[in-house]
C-alpha cells in the first residue's frame, strides 16, 4: 500500500513515477537533478543520501537514476524530518529537466486508485533495453520473465504463467519454473551439457568427465579429488599434531639453543664498526630508500618499490578525480551484476552505450597515462643512475682499491702464484700492492675444501671459548653424545622419528650424502683436521677423540695440485695508486709475465659478490650448452605441471555449468590455490637450479639471470590463468545466454577479437581479473611469505633443538641460521605492474579499484620487506645496480601494455588522429607492432639516451690508505677467497694465516698486516628471543627492546648521524683530509668516505 505523502517526495525528488511503500518502483528513463553549482556537494548528498541506493549513482554533482530502485527508506519519520523543509529550497534551485521526452509517461496515470500499478501485463512482448527497469517483476497472476523463443526480436520478453507448459510454450529450452527468480530456466546441473525438456531440474546428458545418475551429474573424479584433499588434510593435522607435541615438552637443550640464536644474531645485518661502540642490529626506523645497509643495489630495490608505489597511486587517483569531474559513471562500469537472460540485456545495453558514450574519455585517459608512464619511468631510470654513481663516488670500499688482471699463466698450487704476481704488477706500475688474490679452479672439490674451512672455524671456535664455557658445554652438549634416556614427549612416535633423523649416526649419513663421493674419506679427514689441530675434543665441535696428524697434509696436497685461473685480482695501497697503475697498464697496452701479455682493468664488484668456485676458464660452447639445458630444464618443469596440476583444474572449471549465473563452489578455489602454490614452487625452485647451473662469476649476475627466469616463468604461469579465465568468462557468458548489443548471442561470435570487444565479456573477464590480482597475487602471498619462510621455521627447529640433548651447538646453528636472501622481489613488483596494466582493457569501474589496490598492496610489501631485511636475513651484500637497471628495463612491457590499451580503445572511435578502424587478426598486428615498437623504443631509450642524462663524474682516486677501509670490514678480497684462505694456513704458513669470513663470525678474524688483514673486534651482543620480555615491551610502546637485548647511546642515533669517510681533494692534489670512519654493513665490505 503505497503511502502519498513519501511517494509525492519521492517523484519530487528522483523523477519516481511509482513508488510501492518507501521504494520507487517505476523511474523516468534519464531523469536527472541538475543543482547549482552553489549546491553542488555535501548539502545535497547529504539530504538525498538516503535515496541514493542499489542502482542510484551521482553525476556531475547530479543524481542519474538507472536500476529503478531508490532503496528502502527505513524510518518514514526520519525521512520526513530530513526533507520537510529542505526539499523545496532544494529543489526550487534545481532545473528538474521535465520535459516530454524525459517523462513519456503521465504522472496521473500510475498511480490509480492508491493502489502501485504494473505497467507489465501478462503475455505481451516486452523488448527491454538500457532504460528497462532491471528489477521489475512480472504480475502476480503470471510471475515468470521468459524469453520469447524463435522470432528475431532481441531481448524479447513477456510474463508467463508460473507453469511448465507456459514457460515451454513461450521457450521450450527453459521449462522450469523458478520463483525465486521469478524466470523461466534450464536445469542448473553442473556439468550437464543438454537439460531435460519434462519441466523438472534434471540433466539429459551430462558433459565429459561426469556421470549421469537418477538425472544428475556425477563427477567421476570426485572420490580423487576427495583423496587428494584428504591426504593433504591428513599431512596437515599430523604436522599440527607434531608442533603442539614440540610446544610441550620438556626443554633439555638450552644452552645449545641459546647458542644457536646467539649466531643466528649475529649472521644478520648489523651496523658498521665503529672505534669507540660495537656493532649492532640496525634500528628499525632506518630508512632503507637513503641508508646502504646490504649494499647500493638493496637501496635502489626499495627506491624501486616507492617508484611502483607512487606510479600506481598517480594513476588511481586521476581516474578517480576525471570520474568525479566528468561523470561518476567511469567509476561504476563493469560493476553491475546479472543473474538471468532479462537482466542480461539491460546490463549489456546500459553498458555498450555508457561506455561508447564515455570512450572518448577513456582513450584519453589512456594516453596521458602512457605517456606519464613513459616519462615517469625514464626518469626513474635517470634517478636511479644517478643515485648509484653517488652512492659509488661518495662511498669507499674494496673495489675502489682492486683491479682485475686477466689472461694470466696457469699455475699449479705449488708455485708462489700471489708473490709472483705482486712483484710483476709492482715492476709494470710502480705502484705499491698489498696483496693478490688469485681465482683458482677448484669447483670440483669445492665440497672438500668447505669442509676444511668448516674444521678451522670450528677450531677457532673453540679456542675462542674460556675454559669455563667449555667445561659447561662438555657437561650439557655433546655435538654427538649419546640419546636422552628423558622421554616426557606426548606422542613418543614422533620423537622416535626424530631421533632416527637428528641421532649421531644419522647425522654422519646425512653430512656424507651431500657430497658426490669419497664421503666416508672426508668425514674421517674432517675428524682428523680437528683432532690433528686440537688439544682436546671436548665439546661438540669435534667428533672424534682419536689424535692423528696424518690426514692434515691432504689438505695442503690437494691445494697444491689445484691449477690457477687467467684472471686474479690485485690489492693497491691507495684507490689513486691503482688508477695510476690501471692508467699505465692500458697505456703500454698490458706487461709481459710468464711469456703472456696480462691485461688489467678496475674491479667492478665487490669481494663478497664473487661465487670463487665460479672463476674457472670455460668455454662458450659449455655455457650455451648449460644455457639450452637450463631453458629446457625450465620448460620440463612447466609441461609437469601443466600436464600433471594444471590441465585437471582448467578441464573441471571449462565443463562447468554456469548457467543463470552459476559459478564453482569452495573446492575449485582450493584446487586453484594448490595449483597456484605448486605452480610458482616449481618455477623458482627452478629458475634457482638453472641460474646456479649457469656457474655466474659474480653473484650480481646471477641474481639477473634468476630475476629474468622468474620474470619469464611468472609471465607464463599468468598468461595460461589469463587463457583459463577467458576460456572461463566465455563459458559463463555463454551459459547465461549473454548476447552483445546488436542482438548476436556471444557463442555465434567467432573471432576472439569480436568476443573480447563485447561488453559482456569485458565485465566478466574485468571482474575475474581483479578477483585474481587482489588479494590473491597483490597482497595474500607476501603476508603468507613470512610466516612460512620465517617465522615457522625458526618456531619449529627452536623447539627441536631445545627438546632433543643429541643436536650439537654446530648443526643447531646451521638449522637456525637467517635464510639467504634473493633479488626476486623485481620480478614480484614487475608481474603484479602488469597485472594492474592490464585492468585498464576492462571497463572503467575496475581501474580505480586495481590501481590503488595495488598501491596499497606494495605499502603492504614495502613494510615487510623493510622489516625482513632489517631483523630477518643473513649478512648479504649487492654491490652493482645490475638487476636494477634490468627491473627498469622490464618496466617496459607495464608500459607498452597501456599503449596497446590505447590503440584498442581509439580503434573505431569518432575522431581519432589515425582514422584507424581494422578488426579481427588485422587489429591484433597492429596492437603487437604498438607492443613491440614501445619495447625497442623503451629500451633505446634507457640504454642510449639515460647515460647521456647521468653522465658519471670524473673521479680522480683518493689517497686514503688501504687499512683505513680494511679495519672497519670484515669481508675482503682475501678473507673471502676461499682457497687463498688455506693457502695462507696450509701452503704458504702465514701466522697467523688470513682466516675466512662466515658471517656473524667476525669476531674470530685475526688481523695480520703483513699479509692485507687488518680486521679485528670482539663478539657481538646477540638480540633477545624472550616471547615474554617481547610481549612485556610492546605492551609498554618499546618496540625496539623487542629486537635489540642492549639499547646504547649509539643505536638511538639515527643511522645517517654516524660518522662518514668523505672524499676530501686537496686543491693541490695532495692526500686527502680524512674524518673518523663509518657506516655501511660491517658484515659486508662497504664503508663511507
Amino acid at each position: 500500500v503505497p503511502h502519498p505523502p513519501h511517494c509525492s517526495l519521492l517523484r519530487r525528488a528522483t523523477g519516481c513515477l511509482a513508488c510501492r511503500g518507501m521504494a520507487c518502483r517505476r523511474h523516468a528513463p534519464t531523469t536527472l537533478l541538475r543543482p547549482s553549482l552553489a549546491l553542488r556537494g555535501a548539502m545535497v548528498l547529504h539530504i538525498f543520501s538516503p535515496l541514493v541506493a542499489d542502482g542510484a549513482v551521482l553525476r556531475k554533482g547530479a543524481m542519474l537514476r538507472h536500476g529503478g530502485v531508490a532503496g528502502n527508506l527505513h524510518d518514514a519519520g526520519l525521512l520526513l524530518t530530513r526533507l520537510n523543509d529542505a526539499i523545496d529550497s532544494v529543489v526550487s534551485t534545481i532545473s528538474l529537466g521535465r520535459n516530454s521526452s524525459s517523462f513519456p509517461w503521465d504522472e496521473a496515470s500510475v498511480e490509480k486508485g492508491g493502489e502501485f500499478w504494473n505497467p507489465l501485463e501478462c503475455g505481451k512482448s516486452m523488448r527491454v533495453d538500457a532504460r528497462s527497469d532491471k528489477w521489475a517483476r512480472c504480475p502476480p497472476e503470471c510471475p515468470l520473465f521468459a524469453e520469447h523463443f524463435g522470432n528475431d526480436v532481441h531481448c524479447d520478453f513477456r510474463c508467463v504463467e508460473a507453469s511448465s507448459a507456459a514457460c515451454m510454450a513461450t521457450n521450450p529450452n527453459e521449462p522450469i519454473v523458478d520463483i525465486e527468480r521469478g524466470i523461466c530456466r534450464a536445469c542448473l546441473q553442473e556439468g550437464c551439457s543438454k537439460c531435460s525438456t519434462d519441466g523438472t531440474d534434471t540433466c539429459a546428458v551430462c558433459s565429459s568427465g561426469y556421470v549421469l545418475r537418477n538425472g544428475q551429474c556425477e563427477n567421476r573424479y570426485f572420490y580423487v579429488l576427495a583423496a587428494i584433499f584428504g591426504v593433504i588434510a591428513v599431512l596437515a593435522g599430523v604436522v599440527l599434531a607434531w608442533v603442539v607435541d614440540l610446544a610441550r615438552r620438556p626443554t633439555v637443550n638450552q644452552e645449545t639453543l641459546d647458542y644457536a640464536l646467539l649466531q643466528r644474531s649475529r649472521a644478520k645485518l648489523h651496523m658498521p664498526k665503529d672505534d669507540e661502540y660495537s656493532r649492532e642490529l640496525w634500528p628499525l626506523s632506518t630508512n632503507l630508500t637513503k641508508e646502504v645497509v646490504a649494499g647500493p643495489q638493496f637501496r635502489l630495490a626499495f627506491n624501486f618499490q616507492v617508484t611502483i608505489i607512487v606510479w600506481a597511486f598517480a594513476i588511481g587517483i586521476a581516474w578517480v578525480v576525471l570520474a568525479y569531474v566528468y561523470d561518476l559513471e567511469l567509476l561504476q562500469l563493469g560493476l553491475h551484476r546479472a543473474k538471468n537472460a532479462r537482466q542480461n540485456c539491460i546490463v549489456v545495453a546500459f553498458g555498450y552505450e555508457t561506455q561508447r558514450k564515455l570512450m572518448y574519455v577513456k582513450t584519453c585517459f589512456l594516453i596521458g597515462v602512457y605517456v606519464f608512464s613513459f616519462v615517469y619511468y625514464v626518469s626513474i631510470a635517470v634517478r636511479h643512475q644517478r643515485l648509484f654513481q653517488d652512492m659509488d663516488d661518495e662511498e669507499l670500499t674494496y673495489k675502489d682499491f682492486t683491479a682485475r688482471v686477466l689472461n694470466l699463466p696457469l699455475v699449479k698450487g705449488s708455485q708462489p702464484v700471489e708473490k709472483d704476481i705482486k712483484e710483476a704488477v709492482e715492476r709494470a706500475t710502480g705502484e705499491e700492492v698489498v696483496g693478490v688474490s688469485v681465482c683458482w679452479d677448484f669447483k670440483e672439490h669445492a665440497a672438500e675444501l668447505f669442509e676444511a674451512l668448516d674444521a678451522d672455524l670450528e677450531m677457532r671456535e673453540k679456542q675462542a671459548i674460556d675454559e669455563t664455557t667449555t667445561s659447561m658445554s662438555e657437561t650439557s652438549n655433546l655435538s654427538n653424545g649419546e640419546e636422552t634416556e628423558q622421554r616426557d614427549s606426548q606422542c613418543l612416535v614422533f620423537q622416535m622419528v626424530e631421533d632416527r633423523i637428528f641421532g649421531s649416526d644419522t647425522q654422519k649419513i646425512i653430512k656424507s650424502s651431500r657430497h658426490h663421493h669419497h664421503a666416508r674419506e672426508r668425514r674421517d679427514r674432517r675428524r682428523a683436521l680437528i683432532a690433528g689441530e686440537l688439544t682436546s675434543s671436548s665439546d661438540d665441535l669435534s667428533s672424534s677423540s682419536d689424535s692423528s696428524d696424518t690426514k692434515a697434509p691432504s689438505i695442503q696436497t690437494r691445494l697444491e695440485e689445484l691449477w690457477s685461473t687467467r684472471q686474479a685480482f690485485v690489492v693497491f695501497r691507495s684507490e689513486y695508486g691503482r688508477d695510476e697503475a690501471v692508467r699505465k697498464v692500458q697505456e703500454q697496452g698490458g706487461f709481459e709475465h710468464c711469456g703472456r701479455t696480462v691485461k688489467m682493468i678496475k674491479a667492478t664488484h665487490e669481494p663478497a659478490s664473487v661465487k670463487w668456485e665460479n672463476v674457472a676458464d670455460v668455454s662458450v660452447a659449455t655455457t650455451m650448452r648449460r644455457f639450452i639445458g637450463g631453458i629446457c630444464t625450465i620448460a620440463l618443469a612447466f609441461i609437469v605441471w601443466v600436464v600433471v596440476f594444471y590441465a585437471p583444474y582448467a578441464y573441471h572449471v571449462m565443463s562447468f555449468n554456469y548457467a543463470h549465473g552459476q559459478e564453482p563452489g569452495i573446492e575449485t578455489s582450493l584446487m586453484f590455490t594448490i595449483v597456484v602454490v605448486l605452480g610458482n614452487t616449481m618455477m623458482y625452485t627452478s629458475c634457482g637450479l638453472v641460474a646456479d647451473r649457469l656457474s655466474f662469476m659474480y653473484n650480481d649476475d646471477r641474481e639477473v639471470c634468476y630475476m629474468l627466469l622468474y620474470s619469464c616463468a611468472c609471465v607464463s604461469n599468468v598468461m595460461l590463468d589469463m587463457v583459463v579465465t577467458y576460456k572461463t568468462a566465455y563459458s559463463m557468458m555463454v551459459g547465461m545466454d549473454m548476447k552483445t548489443y546488436n542482438g548476436v548471442r556471444l557463442a555465434e561470435v567467432s573471432h576472439f577479437t569480436e568476443r573480447f570487444q563485447t561488453y559482456a565479456m569485458q565485465r566478466s573477464l574485468g571482474q575475474n581479473l581483479l578477483a585474481y590480482a587482489f588479494p590473491s597475487t597483490f597482497l595474500i602471498p607476501f603476508c603468507i611469505e613470512p610466516l612460512t619462510s620465517v617465522y615457522a621455521p625458526l618456531k619449529i627447529f627452536s623447539l627441536l633443538i631445545r627438546s632433543h640433548k643429541n643436536i650439537g651447538k654446530h648443526d643447531a646453528e646451521k638449522l637456525l641460521l637467517p635464510q639467504v636472501i634473493n633479488l626476486s622481489r623485481y620480478a614480484d613488483l614487475l608481474l603484479n605492474t602488469m597485472l594492474a596494466a592490464l585492468m585498464l582493457f576492462f571497463p572503467g569501474g575496475l581501474t580505480h579499484r586495481a590501481f590503488l589496490a595495488l598501491a596499497f598492496s606494495h605499502c603492504v610489501i614495502y613494510v615487510v620487506d623493510h622489516y625482513k631485511v632489517l631483523r630477518c636475513i643473513r649478512a648479504c651484500f649487492f654491490a652493482s645496480n645490475k638487476v636494477d637497471r634490468y627491473a627498469l628495463d622490464m618496466l617496459s612491457i607495464p608500459c607498452a601494455l597501456i599503449a596497446v590499451c590505447a590503440t584498442f580503445k581509439a580503434n573505431c572511435q569518432e575522431g581519432n588522429a589515425f582514422h584507424m578502424c581494422t578488426e579481427g587478426y588485422s587489429l591484433v598486428g597492429v596492437c603487437s607492432g604498438v607492443f613491440f615498437g614501445h619495447i625497442i623504443l623503451h629500451l633505446f631509450v634507457c640504454r642510449k639516451i639515460v647515460p647521456l642524462l647521468a653522465p658519471r663524474k670524473a673521479d680522480d682516486g683518493v689517497t686514503t690508505p688501504y687499512e683505513e677501509i680494511a679495519k672497519h670490514n670484515a669481508c675482503s678480497w682475501f678473507s673471502c677467497n676461499p682457497v687463498h684462505c688455506l693457502r695462507s694456513k696450509y701452503v704458504l704458513q702465514h701466522e697467523p694465516p688470513c682466516d675466512f669470513w662466515f658471517a656473524g663470525k667476525e669476531h674470530l678474524l685475526r688481523a695480520n698486516p703483513g699479509i692485507g688483514c687488518y680486521f679485528q673486534e670482539d663478539a657481538i651482543d646477540g638480540e633477545t628471543y624472550d616471547e615474554a620480555a617481547a610481549m612485556a615491551s610492546i605492551a609498554t610502546g618499546n618496540f625496539e627492546d623487542v629486537f635489540s637485548s642492549k639499547q646504547s647511546s649509539r643505536s638511538l642515533k639515527s643511522p645517517s648521524s654516524a660518522s662518514r669517510r668523505k672524499r676530501s681533494t686537496s686543491p693541490s692534489g695532495g692526500p686527502r683530509k680524512q674524518s673518523h670512519a663509518s657506516s655501511g654493513s660491517l658484515a659486508d665490505p662497504f664503508a663511507k668516505r
